[in-house]
């Protein structure tokens, strides 16, 4: 492709704009920024060492899908959800994650388990050294590693847009003493169903896994008072 005189890159300015959009989607679902958190387009585009156009059009694009916020004053934040609003997130997650879940159990291969037992590894060495976002990016690629499986690309996509909304408040289950241990984390019982190939098993673990989390969630928001309940 011919270098785009925008970008001064082999990208067009929609490829690139595109690319920047991933980038910010991915760490929006795996809670890289904080919930209230100021974006700045200008020290976005350095990041991603580009101009501010494309960076502009990715975040507008989170915009609309209510990834991001834009105040008055051109100010770009991070939203910051009502538990309410969290609740009801959650309410059309859960039957949708567990039925990503099921559709996947007999397709996935075996280089796919291989693949999530490494991922979880990593994910539960993050978590005992408490590096908590690098915990929850593993985490995130670890179930949509599962829900691709699926086959269903519009389930998945169904699935990332309401991480999207959701991402930047699952840091709030950590820290807890109510955390499970390496032993009997959920995910060792989810790959366990996932080799034996029981879909009903593997999806009531991803269904008990996203309540039992939503509820650590929900108790440090509520203690929060920056995270107020909707009237």
């Amino acid at each position: 492709m011919v270098a785009s005189p925008e970008t001064g890159s082999g990208l067009s300015r929609d490829s690139l704009s595109a690319m920047i959009y991933n980038d910010l989607k991915s760490s929006l679902m795996s809670s890289a920024f904080e919930p209230g958190e100021r974006l700045n387009i200008r020290r976005l585009a350095a990041t991603f060492d580009t101009s501010p156009t494309p960076v502009r059009e990715a975040v507008m694009q989170l915009v609309r899908e209510g990834g991001l916020e834009l105040r008055p004053g051109h100010e770009l934040r991070v939203p910051i959800l009502t538990v309410e609003r969290y609740k009801k997130i959650r309410e059309v997650r859960a039957p949708l994650e567990r039925m990503a879940t099921e559709m996947a159990t007999p397709l996935i291969t075996k280089e796919t388990l291989s693949a999530l037992g490494q991922i979880n590894e990593r994910f539960l060495n993050a978590e005992n050294a408490g590096r908590w976002k690098e915990a929850l990016s593993l985490n995130t690629k670890f179930h949509f590693t599962i829900y691709a499986a699926s086959g269903n690309e519009i389930l998945v996509a169904a699935i990332e847009n309401l991480w999207l909304l959701v991402g930047p408040f699952l840091i709030n289950q950590y820290p807890s003493d109510n955390h499970p241990h390496d032993r009997n984390h959920p995910h060792l019982h989810l790959l366990d169903a996932l080799h034996r190939q029981d879909a009903h098993e593997a999806g009531e673990i991803v269904l008990q896994g996203l309540q039992k989390g939503s509820s650590l969630i929900i108790e440090k928001l509520q203690r929060n008072a920056a995270y107020p309940a909707a009237p």
